[in-house]
């Protein structure tokens, strides 16, 4: 047990320096893991540096930190070729133009300078259309356009020739910015064959078949100043000269009556501070006189001036407002007159509308107004004004553009209504020619209709139907005015060249008190094509009346029976 100490001791001894030797080194030495810190960084200069000798990055197994290093052979002979043996390879084709880059442009079409259509049809018929169109300079225009139609007659037990052409010129020039005139001239020439006057109890006639002819000149000048289109003034002073002719035979109804009638109006419009907003004052007067071999001349003034607004409400809602006074005067009567007119247009949604108009106004119809529209009117008619006051409604419903239904009502309420009826002559009491008569009538009416284009610019329809109730105060219906009629139209193009048409007009029958009967109703059916054969000419085809309908729009007189018609069209 001694022998073992001292060896124990031995031991240690020769130990301790070597773990003094390790501690040592690691703090200090290049493997040590301690951080190394110099004293002076911190006592002298403020700073602290620690190193950490001992860190060392270890190698990874496989990774090589050498790079590779892509070296050109020095030695190597490039690729060289000439320009000629670049291309040999290369074959030679004709090149063509690449395609332009697609455009949708808006191109203003080319206008038609003429448009002439004219053709012949049965009863020897023959018709012209006639429009043409040049461009004198920049600033100034002419156009002219001339319509006819005419026939020999169709009736057998009389003459029953027609013969209606007009003739229409106007000339436009613009002398300064916004600065227009135009000039408006025209012609009319008329000729009618009437019917024989006859005793329907004792089937006699008086005279021969009576004709009548009527002939007319027109013209005006317009002077128009527009800063744009919400602002400025027009000015237009025209007249009308017009004269008729009746041969009767021996039946004491002959004579002339004559017409001249100025006019002139100024109007100024502007817009008001409120967007959608306009004003207008308007001044007219139009005076005429007339004379006929049975009676002295007469005069009338129609004079009127009114005050008009109009706006568009939150884009839904569009009122017109006019207030306005006319003074009027003829040979019977002289008075002044309230002039208002509201209409309203409301857009309940973007498919649905609805519209309601109020008015009070007078009217002056002129003898040219009456005798273009009955042809059977004697030389004594007397003109008398008549005032008018009504409303309606109308309901508009367009599913999509391009198609529309409406339907609506009206009331009128007029005083001297001009109506029309046959005269006896004494002292058989033939039947002769219609005068003028004046009366307070009222008249209901009630239509449906509607307009569709179910193809655009191939199939489109209008059609519209109306109920009428027009009665006279003094009791029964008005003559010669229908209750129920309706009109309609259709047309279909089948091809750019083709347009195939077809039109249609439904007359209910109608009061004839001088013979205490009632006209007929008719019903009549017209259709037609067109088809362009170049950009030049065309021909065309009609049929009128296809049903054959003997029908009368005026006691006494057979209208035309079956028709056809062909002929020619040319544009450029």
């Amino acid at each position: 047990m001694m022998r073992i100490q001292p060896l124990i001791f031995t031991l240690f001894i020769f130990l301790i320096p070597s773990l003094s030797f390790a501690q040592g080194g690691q703090g200090g030495g290049d493997g040590s893991l301690l951080p190394e810190i110099n004293p002076q960084d911190i006592e002298i200069r403020s700073e602290f540096t620690a190193r950490f000798p001992g860190l060392r990055r270890q190698p990874i197994l496989g990774f090589n930190p050498n790079p590779r290093v892509f070296q050109i052979d020095p030695n190597r002979m490039p690729f060289m070729e000439t320009p000629e043996e670049a291309v040999a390879d290369i074959s030679i084709t004709q090149l063509g133009r690449p395609e332009p880059p697609f455009r949708s442009l808006l191109e203003i079409p080319n206008r038609i300078n003429t448009y002439l259509k004219a053709g012949f049809g049965s009863y020897l018929s023959p018709e012209l259309n006639g429009y043409g169109f040049y461009k004198l300079d920049e600033n100034s225009v002419a156009s002219a356009n001339v319509n006819l139609r005419a026939s020999d007659g169709h009736l057998n037990t009389q003459e029953s020739g027609f013969r209606y052409l007009d003739v229409n010129g106007t000339y436009i020039t613009e002398f300064q910015k916004g600065l227009q005139l135009t000039v408006d001239a025209g012609a009319l020439s008329d000729f009618n064959y009437l019917f024989n006057l006859s005793n329907p109890f004792q089937d006699t006639f008086i005279g021969e078949t009576a004709d009548k002819e009527y002939s007319g000149l027109s013209g005006s000048v317009s002077l128009q100043k527009k800063q744009n289109s919400l602002n400025g003034w027009d000015l237009n002073l025209g007249g009308t000269i017009f004269s008729s002719t009746l041969n009767a035979g021996n039946s004491g109804s002959s004579g002339d009556i004559k017409e001249q009638v100025l006019h002139s109006s100024f109007s100024y419009y502007w817009p008001g501070q409120k967007i959608y907003e306009t004003f207008d004052i308007t001044g007219s007067v139009e005076a005429g006189t007339y004379n006929s071999d049975f009676f002295d001349s007469q005069n009338w003034t129609d004079a009127r001036a009114s005050f008009t607004y109009e706006r568009l409400f939150d884009f839904t809602t569009r009122l017109k407002a006019t207030g306005g006074v006319a003074y009027v005067s003829d040979t019977f009567s002289e008075k002044i007159y309230a002039a208002p007119e509201v209409e309203i247009i409301h857009n309940l949604n973007k498919n649905l509308s609805v519209t309601g108009t109020a008015f009070g106004r007078p009217e002056m119809k002129t003898i040219q107004d009456h005798y273009q529209y009955n042809r059977f009117l004697n030389s004594q008619t007397q003109l008398r004004h008549a005032y008018e006051a009504g409303a309606s409604g109308e309901i508009n419903y367009q599913l999509f553009d391009g198609n529309k239904i409406f339907g609506g009502l009206s009331y009128t309420h007029t005083k001297d209504y001009a109506y029309y009826f046959r005269e006896e002559i004494p002292p058989t009491n033939v039947l002769g020619f219609y005068d003028v008569n004046y009366g307070t009538a009222n008249i209901f009416e009630l239509y449906v209709g509607a307009s569709q284009q179910l193809v655009p610019d191939k199939f489109w329809t209008d059609v519209k139907v109306y109920r009428r109730n027009p009665k006279l105060k003094s009791g029964g219906d008005i003559p010669y005015e229908e209750k129920l009629g309706l009109k309609a139209a259709v047309s279909f193009k089948p091809v750019k060249e083709l347009t195939i048409n077809g039109w249609t007009e439904y007359i209910g029958n109608r009061n004839s008190p001088e013979t205490n009967t009632k006209l007929n109703s008719f019903l009549l059916l017209n259709a037609g094509a067109e088809y362009q054969i170049n950009e030049t000419f065309g021909v065309y085809a009609k049929l009128l009346n296809i049903l054959g309908q003997n029908y009368e729009i005026w006691n006494g007189y057979t209208e035309r029976p079956f028709q056809m018609f062909g002929g020619l069209t040319v544009k450029f």
